[in-house]
This record gives C-alpha cells, structure tokens and sequence, in this order.
C-alpha cells in the first residue's frame, strides 16, 4: 500500500470523515427498512455466517497451535541380549528422551501469524455478514416493488370498474355507443389480469424472501421518501473502503503471507533436536548417561519453500491493490445511483402528479360527454405507467440509499462491536 508524501494529507482526511461519519451517523436510513433488531438476529441465523464463525474458532485453534509448535518430547526405549563368550549373558537396555528447540524469533513469528489468522477471520464473519445484508436489501426492495405495483394495479381496476358502471349506465340510457361498453369491459378485464400477474410476482418475491430470512417480517409498502445523505462521493469512498470487511481481511491475509515469508527465511536454518540418553550394561555394572545433540542440514528444499511463501507474498498485495481498487469502483457506483436515485425520482414524481390531474380532468370530461372513451383510457393509463415508474423509482433510489449507507456501515451492524445507526 503506497503512503502518502504529505504529512497534513492523512490528517485532513481524518478531519474530513470524521464530520463525514459524524453526519452519516445523525442521518436517518430509509424508513421502508425492516427493524435493525430483526436484521442483527435473520443475518446470525444465517448459514453462511455460521460457517464464517466456525472457521473462525478454527483459526483461534490455529493459532494456539502455531503458538505451541511442533516441537513435542519424543520417548525411545531398546532392550538387547548380551551374549558373552566364556562369561555370563546379560540383559542390557536403553532409554532417551528427546524434544526439538525452536530457535530465538520464531515463536514470536509464530504468534504473530496465528493473530492474522484470527483477526483475518474475524474480518470474514464481518463480510459474510454483509454480503448477506446486501442479499436482504435487494430481496427486501423486490417484495416492495411488486407489492407497491399490485396496489397500484388494484387501484386502477377500482377506477375502471367504476368507469365501466357508468358507461354502462349511459348505454342503457342511449347516451353512449355500445362499443364503449365493449371497450370500458376490455379496459377492466385487462387491468384485472394486470392485478392477477402483479399478485403473482409479489406472491413469489415475497416467498423467496422468507425462504432466505425467515425471521424477517412481511414487507409492508409504506412510502419513503429518499433523501440523499449529507457527504460527496470522494469522503463515501473513503469512508466506505475505512470500514470495508473484505478489504480488511485481504489485508490481513497479506499481512500473514509478510510474516509467512519471514518464517519460511528463519526456517532455512534447521531447529536442532536435544536428548538426554541413559542404560544399563553388563547386568547393571556398568550405567550410561549422555545427551545428544542433532541439526538438520539445510538443503533445497528450505530454499524452495522461502521462494514460494514470498512469491504468494507478493500475489496477496497485488490482490490487496486489485480489491481496494474493485470497491472503491463499487463504492463511487453506489454514490452515483443514490444521488442520480433521488433526482430522477423528483423528476418522475412531478410527472406522475402531472398526469394524474390530466387523467381526473380527461375522466371529468367523459363523464360530461365532453371527450371519448378512448382517450379517458388512455390518460388513465398513462397516469398508471407515471405512477408506476415514479415507485419504483423511489424504492429503487432508497435502496441504492441503503446500499450506500450499508457499505458504509452506517445501517446495520455487521460485526461484533458495531453500533445500529439505523
């Protein structure tokens, strides 16, 4: 990771998230999210969080055996037969004890890489966790949508139900053609089947949703309002990148590679092995005592193995360059529709309010005879397609508000010692 040359740049930076976050943190989330309680107990239901925490009491116990090392006592024992020509057998025999020696450095080397592991996996229950919630948003926002498009189908049904009572009303009074009947009845029918397909998809995204979050609770279409959070999009990236999970995980994976090339170089010289020697010979007359003292030569192997942990080394930095430089693409994308979310909103919504008035003007003017049917219909289906893009327009710009806030983690708590902002 390149440092900065100017020594005022990391405190500026500093000074500048530090009011970015303080503000992010005083910002309301979207109102159509689900109760942060609920999200915090669905995403550690979760199996893949499960298995993030699961590997990590596996690096815990890792660690502990990196601490440890391998260097454990080793017992021998012999017996032999002394078979002595023109003199008395006897029965002699051997014990050793024998344990490795960790030479000066590398325990703490040891234990060093077992911390990386543990905090690497720390990270990768953190990011589990928030790739989860970036599945709950999208599946969250997708119930709504279809659910928000099923009343507005079912509105506009009730309308043209009432549209065809009428017209029917004037036919049998002789002040409307037959053909209009025909035409409010296809009007009706076609917006029925409209409701009909809008249930479905509501029905299924609905059911998917609580397939994968079962503890969640039914989405409700309550409108939202979005509402850009204060910020620009270079103080986000920052931000976004300060707390980002896989980052810090990538991180520290390269971090661990560092201190793995660092051992694999300690280790091209061999630990040598003590022992403590003792037996008896000659029926117990004579008692032996000794050490022995046993180095490994080093050979290619060793080598080998150090040119290898420093290329992976190497591998695990550029990946660290590849990730940040892949979310803070990610990062300025979700600025990007969250700011853009919210203005084409406001853009749509004064269209849609637009022409609904047109619509109730051009249904007032049919009911006095004053325009035909056809065009009643159509205002009342423009009206509808307006409608319909100015919600998903907003739902979709409070998710994208959502989603940048999430990244930010300043919606949901995505690691042990988070704080809910939302």
């Amino acid at each position: 990771m390149t440092l900065s040359r100017n020594p005022l740049k990391p405190l500026f930076l500093a000074l500048m998230l530090g009011a970015g976050a303080s503000q992010a943190a005083d910002f309301a989330a979207p109102a159509d999210l689900p109760p942060t309680a609920v999200v915090t107990q669905s995403l550690m239901a979760l199996p893949a969080v499960r298995a993030a925490q699961a590997e990590l009491r596996a690096a815990a116990a890792e660690s502990r055996q990196l601490q440890a090392g391998e260097y454990e006592y080793s017992v021998g024992l012999g017996m032999t037969r002394r078979n002595v020509s023109g003199g008395a057998d006897s029965n002699d025999w051997q014990a050793s004890l024998q344990r490795g020696l960790r030479l000066p450095g590398k325990r703490q080397l040891d234990a060093r890489i077992g911390g990386q592991l543990v905090a690497e996996a720390e990270e990768r229950v953190g990011d589990a966790r928030h790739e989860s919630a970036r599945q709950l948003l999208g599946l969250w926002y997708g119930a709504l949508q279809a659910q928000r498009e099923v009343a507005l189908w079912q509105k506009q049904a009730e309308l043209l139900a009432e549209e065809q009572r009428i017209v029917a009303l004037r036919v049998k009074r002789g002040d409307a053609a037959r053909l209009d009947s025909l035409q409010a009845d296809a009007a009706l029918a076609q917006a029925r089947s409209q409701v009909r397909q809008a249930e479905s998809r509501a029905a299924a995204a609905v059911a998917e949703l609580r397939q994968r979050f079962p503890e969640l609770p039914a989405p409700n279409a309550e409108a939202a309002l979005p509402a850009l959070p204060p910020g620009d999009e270079a103080a986000w990236i920052e931000h976004t990148l300060e707390h980002n999970h896989e980052l810090l995980a990538v991180q520290r994976a390269s971090e661990r590679a560092r201190l793995q090339t660092q051992r694999a170089e300690r280790d091209r010289t061999p630990d040598p092995s003590i022992g403590l020697h003792v037996g008896s010979e000659q029926r117990g007359d004579e008692r032996l005592i000794g050490v022995s003292l046993n180095i490994p030569l080093s050979g290619q192997g060793r080598k080998a193995r150090a040119e290898r942990h420093l290329a992976l080394a190497e591998a695990s930095s550029e990946m660290e360059a590849g990730v940040r430089r892949r979310l803070a693409a990610e990062a300025a994308a979700n600025w990007q529709r969250a700011s853009a979310g919210v203005e084409g909103y406001q853009r749509l919504e004064e269209a849609a309010t637009a022409m609904e008035r047109h619509a109730d003007l051009a249904g007032r003017a049919h009911e006095m005879g004053e325009l035909g049917l056809s065009d009643t219909l159509l205002a009342r289906r423009n009206a509808l397609d307006a409608r319909l893009q100015a919600e998903q327009a907003r739902l979709a710009a409070n998710e994208a508000i959502a989603r940048l806030l999430l990244d930010a983690h300043q919606l949901w708590p995505l690691a042990e010692h988070d704080d809910a902002h939302h």
